[in-house]
Protein backbone atom coordinates (compact mmCIF):
# COMPACT_ATOMS: atom_id res chain seq x y z
CA UNK A 1 0.00 0.00 0.00
CA UNK A 2 1.62 3.36 -1.02
CA UNK A 3 -0.02 6.36 1.00
CA UNK A 4 2.86 8.89 0.53
CA UNK A 5 1.74 12.53 0.29
CA UNK A 6 -1.58 12.13 1.07
CA UNK A 7 -2.95 14.72 3.77
CA UNK A 8 -2.70 12.35 6.94
CA UNK A 9 -2.56 14.57 9.54
CA UNK A 10 -2.95 12.46 12.96
CA UNK A 11 -1.88 9.22 14.19
CA UNK A 12 -5.20 7.74 14.81
CA UNK A 13 -5.68 7.45 11.27
CA UNK A 14 -2.16 6.01 11.19
CA UNK A 15 -2.98 3.14 13.36
CA UNK A 16 -6.12 2.50 11.25
CA UNK A 17 -3.86 0.36 9.26
CA UNK A 18 -3.79 -1.85 12.15
CA UNK A 19 -6.61 -3.27 11.07
CA UNK A 20 -5.11 -5.11 7.83
CA UNK A 21 -3.50 -8.14 9.12
CA UNK A 22 -2.52 -8.76 5.33
CA UNK A 23 -0.94 -5.96 5.43
CA UNK A 24 3.00 -6.30 5.48
CA UNK A 25 4.33 -3.28 2.48
CA UNK A 26 3.56 0.22 3.48
CA UNK A 27 4.94 3.26 1.73
CA UNK A 28 4.33 6.65 3.69
CA UNK A 29 6.02 9.44 3.32
CA UNK A 30 5.54 13.22 3.01
CA UNK A 31 2.69 13.42 4.95
CA UNK A 32 1.84 15.89 7.56
CA UNK A 33 1.61 14.43 10.61
CA UNK A 34 5.66 13.12 9.79
CA UNK A 35 6.91 16.64 9.56
CA UNK A 36 7.60 17.72 13.07
CA UNK A 37 10.06 14.07 13.39
CA UNK A 38 13.69 13.59 11.51
CA UNK A 39 14.03 10.81 9.32
CA UNK A 40 15.31 8.51 11.78
CA UNK A 41 12.40 9.36 14.76
CA UNK A 42 9.90 8.56 11.58
CA UNK A 43 10.72 5.38 10.70
CA UNK A 44 10.60 4.56 14.70
CA UNK A 45 7.36 6.15 15.45
CA UNK A 46 5.78 4.13 11.91
CA UNK A 47 7.76 0.72 13.11
CA UNK A 48 6.01 0.58 16.78
CA UNK A 49 2.68 1.62 15.92
CA UNK A 50 2.34 -0.74 13.19
CA UNK A 51 3.24 -4.05 14.15
CA UNK A 52 1.78 -5.95 10.96
CA UNK A 53 4.45 -4.24 8.85
CA UNK A 54 7.43 -5.90 8.08
CA UNK A 55 8.81 -3.84 4.94
CA UNK A 56 8.54 -0.30 5.33
CA UNK A 57 8.98 2.57 2.30
CA UNK A 58 10.70 0.24 0.34
CA UNK A 59 13.46 -0.67 2.81
CA UNK A 60 14.84 -4.12 3.48
CA UNK A 61 12.88 -6.19 5.99
CA UNK A 62 12.54 -4.42 9.47
CA UNK A 63 14.89 -7.36 11.77
CA UNK A 64 13.57 -8.43 15.47
CA UNK A 65 15.90 -6.32 16.83
CA UNK A 66 15.38 -2.87 14.78
CA UNK A 67 11.51 -3.06 16.21
CA UNK A 68 12.19 -4.05 19.62
CA UNK A 69 14.71 -1.20 19.88
CA UNK A 70 11.93 1.07 17.95
CA UNK A 71 9.19 -0.29 20.53
CA UNK A 72 11.60 0.60 23.40
CA UNK A 73 12.51 4.17 22.04
CA UNK A 74 8.62 4.69 21.94
CA UNK A 75 8.11 4.10 25.45
CA UNK A 76 10.35 6.40 26.73
CA UNK A 77 9.98 8.89 23.96
CA UNK A 78 6.27 9.30 26.32
CA UNK A 79 7.45 8.81 29.79
CA UNK A 80 7.73 12.67 30.28
CA UNK A 81 3.85 13.04 28.70
CA UNK A 82 0.54 13.29 30.83
CA UNK A 83 -1.75 10.29 30.29
CA UNK A 84 -4.13 11.87 28.35
CA UNK A 85 -1.41 12.36 25.14
CA UNK A 86 -0.50 9.05 25.36
CA UNK A 87 -1.54 6.66 22.73
CA UNK A 88 -3.06 3.41 23.21
CA UNK A 89 -0.23 1.97 21.63
CA UNK A 90 2.17 2.66 24.45
CA UNK A 91 0.19 1.19 26.85
CA UNK A 92 0.27 -2.43 24.89
CA UNK A 93 4.47 -1.96 24.44
CA UNK A 94 5.12 -1.38 28.25
CA UNK A 95 3.27 -4.74 29.18
CA UNK A 96 5.67 -6.56 26.95
CA UNK A 97 8.73 -4.39 27.66
CA UNK A 98 8.00 -3.07 31.14
CA UNK A 99 7.70 0.79 32.07
CA UNK A 100 11.37 1.82 31.32
CA UNK A 101 14.15 4.02 33.01
CA UNK A 102 15.18 6.88 30.56
CA UNK A 103 18.58 7.21 28.87
CA UNK A 104 21.34 8.61 30.59
CA UNK A 105 22.52 11.63 28.45
CA UNK A 106 25.92 11.13 28.00
CA UNK A 107 28.11 13.58 26.77
CA UNK A 108 31.63 12.62 25.02
CA UNK A 109 32.72 15.41 23.74
CA UNK A 110 35.82 16.77 25.28
CA UNK A 111 36.20 19.85 27.56
CA UNK A 112 36.84 23.19 25.84
CA UNK A 113 38.75 24.84 28.40
CA UNK A 114 41.06 23.49 31.39
CA UNK A 115 43.01 24.36 33.91
CA UNK A 116 46.94 23.76 33.75
CA UNK A 117 50.22 25.23 34.49
CA UNK A 118 52.79 26.86 32.17
CA UNK A 119 56.55 26.55 33.69
CA UNK A 120 59.43 29.40 31.90
CA UNK A 121 62.60 29.42 34.08
CA UNK A 122 61.75 30.25 37.63
CA UNK A 123 58.05 31.12 36.47
CA UNK A 124 55.15 29.71 36.96
CA UNK A 125 51.39 30.38 35.97
CA UNK A 126 47.96 28.84 36.16
CA UNK A 127 45.52 29.23 33.36
CA UNK A 128 42.62 28.39 31.57
CA UNK A 129 43.48 27.73 27.88
CA UNK A 130 40.99 26.36 25.04
CA UNK A 131 42.10 22.40 23.99
CA UNK A 132 40.35 23.62 20.69
CA UNK A 133 43.52 26.13 19.46
CA UNK A 134 46.58 24.70 17.80
CA UNK A 135 50.08 24.40 18.89
CA UNK A 136 51.10 27.10 16.96
CA UNK A 137 48.06 29.46 18.21
CA UNK A 138 49.11 28.04 21.74
CA UNK A 139 53.03 29.27 21.05
CA UNK A 140 51.49 33.03 20.19
CA UNK A 141 49.56 32.92 23.39
CA UNK A 142 52.56 31.84 25.36
CA UNK A 143 54.83 35.13 23.64
CA UNK A 144 52.58 37.36 25.57
CA UNK A 145 52.99 35.42 28.69
CA UNK A 146 57.20 35.00 28.83
CA UNK A 147 58.05 37.62 25.66
CA UNK A 148 59.13 34.30 23.78
CA UNK A 149 58.77 34.40 19.64
CA UNK A 150 57.41 31.27 19.14
CA UNK A 151 60.47 30.55 16.45
CA UNK A 152 62.69 30.52 19.60
CA UNK A 153 60.32 28.17 21.36
CA UNK A 154 60.66 24.53 22.46
CA UNK A 155 57.25 23.67 23.91
CA UNK A 156 56.79 20.51 26.02
CA UNK A 157 53.62 19.05 27.48
CA UNK A 158 54.28 16.87 30.62
CA UNK A 159 51.23 14.21 30.84
CA UNK A 160 50.21 13.27 34.52
CA UNK A 161 50.44 9.53 33.67
CA UNK A 162 52.65 8.88 30.93
CA UNK A 163 55.41 11.35 32.07
CA UNK A 164 56.21 8.84 34.66
CA UNK A 165 56.81 6.10 31.59
CA UNK A 166 57.66 7.78 28.32
CA UNK A 167 59.21 11.33 29.77
CA UNK A 168 57.60 14.65 28.31
CA UNK A 169 56.43 15.35 24.50
CA UNK A 170 57.57 17.89 22.70
CA UNK A 171 55.18 20.31 20.81
CA UNK A 172 56.90 20.09 17.21
CA UNK A 173 53.68 20.14 14.90
CA UNK A 174 52.17 23.75 14.09
CA UNK A 175 48.87 22.25 13.33
CA UNK A 176 47.92 20.22 15.43
CA UNK A 177 45.36 21.03 18.19
CA UNK A 178 45.58 19.99 21.68
CA UNK A 179 42.80 18.38 22.44
CA UNK A 180 44.43 15.87 20.09
CA UNK A 181 47.02 15.93 23.39
CA UNK A 182 44.55 14.22 25.45
CA UNK A 183 45.41 17.45 27.89
CA UNK A 184 43.44 17.49 30.86
CA UNK A 185 42.82 19.71 33.94
CA UNK A 186 46.44 19.21 36.45
CA UNK A 187 48.47 18.76 33.03
CA UNK A 188 51.60 21.16 32.53
CA UNK A 189 53.79 22.41 30.11
CA UNK A 190 56.95 23.77 29.76
CA UNK A 191 58.63 26.39 27.47
CA UNK A 192 62.26 26.26 26.90
CA UNK A 193 64.60 28.31 24.70
CA UNK A 194 66.31 27.14 21.78
CA UNK A 195 70.12 27.56 21.54
CA UNK A 196 71.14 31.27 20.35
CA UNK A 197 73.74 31.08 17.89
CA UNK A 198 76.78 33.65 17.99
CA UNK A 199 76.57 35.45 14.65
CA UNK A 200 80.54 36.39 13.52
CA UNK A 201 81.15 40.10 13.16
CA UNK A 202 83.32 41.09 10.25
CA UNK A 203 86.93 42.95 10.80
CA UNK A 204 88.44 45.60 8.77
CA UNK A 205 90.83 43.01 6.85
CA UNK A 206 87.74 40.71 6.48
CA UNK A 207 87.66 41.09 3.05
CA UNK A 208 91.16 40.06 2.09
CA UNK A 209 92.89 36.25 1.93
CA UNK A 210 94.34 34.93 4.85
CA UNK A 211 96.82 32.26 4.19
CA UNK A 212 98.41 30.12 7.06
CA UNK A 213 97.57 30.49 10.70
CA UNK A 214 98.80 32.99 13.43
CA UNK A 215 101.68 32.57 14.61
CA UNK A 216 101.08 31.98 18.77
CA UNK A 217 104.54 34.52 19.25
CA UNK A 218 103.14 37.15 17.33
CA UNK A 219 99.29 37.05 16.67
CA UNK A 220 99.26 40.67 15.20
CA UNK A 221 101.10 39.14 11.91
CA UNK A 222 99.20 37.63 9.37
CA UNK A 223 100.10 36.27 5.74
CA UNK A 224 97.54 37.89 3.28
CA UNK A 225 97.70 38.53 -0.08
CA UNK A 226 96.80 41.79 -1.88
CA UNK A 227 97.43 44.58 1.13
CA UNK A 228 98.52 47.62 0.71
CA UNK A 229 102.16 49.60 2.61
CA UNK A 230 98.73 52.16 3.72
CA UNK A 231 96.74 49.54 4.93
CA UNK A 232 96.11 48.62 8.70
CA UNK A 233 97.44 45.33 8.14
CA UNK A 234 100.72 46.14 6.72
CA UNK A 235 103.38 45.03 8.35
CA UNK A 236 107.12 46.15 6.97
CA UNK A 237 109.23 43.20 9.00
CA UNK A 238 107.24 40.59 6.81
CA UNK A 239 108.77 39.49 3.72
CA UNK A 240 106.03 37.70 2.63
CA UNK A 241 103.95 40.43 1.58
CA UNK A 242 104.35 41.55 -1.88
CA UNK A 243 102.94 43.75 -4.02
CA UNK A 244 103.10 43.57 -7.72
CA UNK A 245 100.67 45.84 -9.29
CA UNK A 246 102.15 47.76 -12.22
CA UNK A 247 99.14 50.84 -11.51
CA UNK A 248 99.02 51.95 -7.67
CA UNK A 249 95.94 53.88 -8.29
CA UNK A 250 93.38 51.40 -8.92
CA UNK A 251 93.20 48.94 -5.29
CA UNK A 252 94.65 45.48 -6.05
CA UNK A 253 91.91 42.67 -6.45
CA UNK A 254 93.13 39.98 -3.92
CA UNK A 255 91.14 37.44 -5.76
CA UNK A 256 92.73 37.85 -9.15
CA UNK A 257 96.07 37.39 -10.11
CA UNK A 258 97.89 38.98 -13.00
CA UNK A 259 98.81 36.72 -15.88
CA UNK A 260 101.58 37.06 -17.72
CA UNK A 261 101.04 38.14 -21.58
CA UNK A 262 104.71 38.42 -22.66
CA UNK A 263 107.50 35.20 -22.99
CA UNK A 264 109.68 34.20 -20.46
CA UNK A 265 112.39 31.55 -20.89
CA UNK A 266 113.14 28.83 -18.91
CA UNK A 267 115.27 28.93 -15.82
CA UNK A 268 118.83 27.51 -16.81
CA UNK A 269 119.16 23.56 -15.90
CA UNK A 270 121.57 23.31 -13.26
CA UNK A 271 121.24 26.63 -11.79
CA UNK A 272 119.60 27.22 -8.72
CA UNK A 273 118.12 31.09 -8.64
CA UNK A 274 119.14 32.83 -5.66
CA UNK A 275 116.91 34.82 -3.20
CA UNK A 276 117.40 38.59 -3.06
CA UNK A 277 119.98 39.00 -0.43
CA UNK A 278 117.32 42.13 1.57
CA UNK A 279 114.45 40.36 3.24
CA UNK A 280 112.67 43.84 3.27
CA UNK A 281 109.42 43.57 1.14
CA UNK A 282 109.04 45.02 -2.03
CA UNK A 283 106.36 47.82 -1.04
CA UNK A 284 107.98 50.32 -4.42
CA UNK A 285 106.67 50.41 -8.02
CA UNK A 286 108.77 48.07 -10.35
CA UNK A 287 107.94 50.56 -13.00
CA UNK A 288 109.07 53.60 -10.51
CA UNK A 289 106.84 56.17 -10.40
CA UNK A 290 102.85 54.98 -10.13
CA UNK A 291 101.70 57.26 -12.04
CA UNK A 292 103.28 56.73 -14.98
CA UNK A 293 101.79 53.66 -16.82
CA UNK A 294 104.04 51.04 -17.73
CA UNK A 295 105.49 51.30 -20.45
CA UNK A 296 106.74 48.02 -21.42
CA UNK A 297 103.57 46.07 -20.37
CA UNK A 298 103.29 44.47 -23.61
CA UNK A 299 106.80 42.52 -22.57
CA UNK A 300 106.51 42.22 -18.81
CA UNK A 301 107.52 38.53 -18.97
CA UNK A 302 110.67 39.87 -20.78
CA UNK A 303 110.98 42.72 -18.36
CA UNK A 304 110.66 41.10 -15.47
CA UNK A 305 113.03 38.22 -16.80
CA UNK A 306 115.49 40.47 -17.27
CA UNK A 307 115.24 41.99 -13.52
CA UNK A 308 115.82 38.90 -12.23
CA UNK A 309 118.64 37.26 -14.70
CA UNK A 310 121.17 39.81 -15.37
CA UNK A 311 123.37 39.82 -18.46
CA UNK A 312 125.92 37.78 -16.76
CA UNK A 313 123.93 34.66 -16.45
CA UNK A 314 122.56 34.63 -20.03
CA UNK A 315 125.64 32.98 -21.29
CA UNK A 316 125.80 29.97 -18.69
Amino acid sequence: LNVSTTNINSWTEVEKLRKFPGLIDLRIQGCPILDEYTAHEKRMMLIARLPNVKVLNGGDQITTTEREDSERAFIRHFLDKPEIQRPSRFDELVDVHGLLDPLVNIDLSPDMNIKVRIYHKDECREESISVMQSVKQFKQLLQGYFNVAPANMRLWYYDQEMTKIAGPEEMKFANKELYTYNVIDGDYFVVDEKAQLRVLTGSPGAHSMVFGSLSPGNSSRKSSFGTSPTSPCFNSSNPRIRRKSSDSSAPPNPRTRRKSSGRTSPTPLGRKVSSPSVKTPVARNLFGNSNVRNPVDQHYGEFFHSKVFREDNKNC
